[in-house]
């Protein structure tokens, strides 16, 4: 473990304050989006209305151009009475008069009947065009709106795709923490066999180790060999201290295991450095975190894990150290 730099924060904390600062990203987007949902209800609403008043306009056109029909075949009887009928039709009429200001009389209401009609159609055919024009600006309008629901549209888009996002970051972020948290746990639990494996590690080299006693001593006139049991290497390391009281030390063919129950498990196999005897760990397990290569040898670095064991004989030097099944053998040659 490495201690951080002082005034540096945690990537932990640093997790959280991001997260914050999403939740209220998040927050923001949703707030925006609530405006642009209403702004797209208000041109819908419009649009709506628009559409209302765009079909009375056209009624109403429609209405128009039906009376502008009836105006036309009204005329129609009007002109065929004067022309189609000949023109004794007029002048029988105009004949008729009694005197010269009758006869005036009677062109002025020609004059003046024919005027209506004429007037009356040009009038309708006004209204038409001035409601078509209404018309024309009341579609220009809804088209502007319509174009401002689509523009309403993307935004809301825009911000779901945002909202998306960030909940994705959201999400990283807690389970980043929920990983940090799990570890922060674990921390807390192995705290106490954290601390029973430095001890450990620490008295290794500070063990009684000359005072075991071999077994099944072999000599040669160039060579000797040794073995020593686990059972009798677990007595000498529960004895040297209270702390130590529940550690076992396990021979395999493939290496030795040190443990302590409920804590930790130690593996590894012995080596032979400066005619010493020395152990290699090639995994420990903490509480279920295993621990091994480069992490595992900055771990252990600076304990010193030889054993403090003298051959007895002068001029022998320590040649092999195997390990069996509850047994470690070592051999000495001249």
């Amino acid at each position: 473990m490495v201690k951080g730099q002082e005034g540096e924060v945690g990537e932990f904390y640093q997790l959280k304050q991001k997260e914050q600062e999403v939740i209220l990203e998040i927050l923001k987007l949703d707030v925006e989006k609530l405006k642009s949902e209403k702004a797209l209800e208000e041109i819908s609403a419009e649009i709506e209305k628009l559409n209302e008043s765009i079909k009375e306009k056209t009624e109403e056109i429609n209405r128009t151009s039906e009376e502008i029909d009836k105006e036309k075949d009204t005329i129609k009887t009007w002109f065929r009475f004067l022309y189609m009928s000949g023109t004794n039709a007029i002048l029988s009429l105009l004949l008729m008069a009694d005197n010269a200001s009758e006869l005036l009389h009677r062109l002025i209401y020609v004059d003046i009947i024919t005027n209506y009609y004429y007037d009356k159609l040009e009038n309708l055919y006004n209204l038409v065009k001035y409601k078509k024009e209404e018309e024309k600006q009341l579609t220009l309008k809804k088209e502007e709106l319509l174009k401002k629901q689509e523009e309403e549209k993307k935004v809301i888009k825009k911000i779901e795709d945002l909202r998306a996002n960030k909940d994705k970051i959201l999400e990283e972020i807690r389970e980043k923490l929920s990983n940090y948290r799990k570890i922060l746990e674990i921390l807390e639990n192995t705290s106490s066999s954290l601390s029973s494996l430095d001890f450990l590690l620490s008295s290794i080299s500070k063990l009684p180790w000359g005072n075991l006693q071999p077994k099944d001593l072999k000599f040669s006139f160039f060579s000797a060999e040794a073995s020593f049991y686990d059972k009798d290497v677990t007595e000498l390391v529960q004895s040297f201290d209270e702390r130590l009281k529940n550690v076992e030390v396990v021979f395999k063919k493939e290496g030795f295991e040190v443990k302590e129950e409920g804590k930790y498990l130690a593996k590894g196999n012995f080596e032979i450095e400066d005619d010493k005897i020395k152990l290699k760990f090639m995994s420990i397990n903490v509480r279920g975190i295993l621990i091994e290569g480069s992490f595992l040898e900055k771990l252990i670095e600076g304990y010193d894990t030889r054993l403090n064991f003298n051959i007895p004989l002068e001029g022998w030097k320590l040649k092999q150290v195997s390990t069996e099944d509850r047994y470690v053998k070592i051999l000495l040659k001249k």
